[in-house]
């Protein structure tokens, strides 16, 4: 099962926060995008997966997340997900854990920024259940 991770800070930091996550997620090799007033993060080769699944290094397995920022009164919430993997970049058993290492990576370079650059307030997890939305 996927997971989705807020980040939530003060509702002043959110630009900050924002520019914090797509310069970390830069600086590790993401290509990071804006679109639709939120980001979308790619890395690795998709048709490399697609084609040789488990045999694409660990590096270059495609992986897609985005992040969307929300507010509530006083706070914003940055929203970190999986975007649209798609099964024939999956990649079996291997690529599913690969791709479980990358996002636990990710999660936590993202909560290390935020906390670093001192606008991190709090952490959730959740597990994403199939056809269900979270907002």
């Amino acid at each position: 099962m996927e997971t989705t991770t807020e980040y939530t800070v003060l509702e002043h930091h959110r630009c900050t926060a924002v520019e914090l996550v797509d310069a970390a997620l830069r600086a590790h090799g993401h290509h990071v995008v804006t679109e639709s007033g939120r980001l979308v993060v790619v890395a690795g080769d998709r048709i490399a997966t697609a084609l040789f699944g488990a045999f694409v290094r660990p590096a270059r397995q495609y992986r897609r997340y985005e992040v969307a920022l929300s507010a509530t009164p006083g706070h914003a919430v940055l929203t970190l997900r999986h975007a649209g993997h798609g099964a024939a970049v999956a990649g079996g058993m291997i690529g599913a854990k690969r791709r479980r290492e990358a996002w636990h990576h990710v999660t936590a370079l993202v909560e290390t920024t935020l906390h670093g650059g001192g606008v991190l307030l709090h952490r959730t997890d959740r597990v994403d259940v199939p056809g269900t939305s979270l907002r």
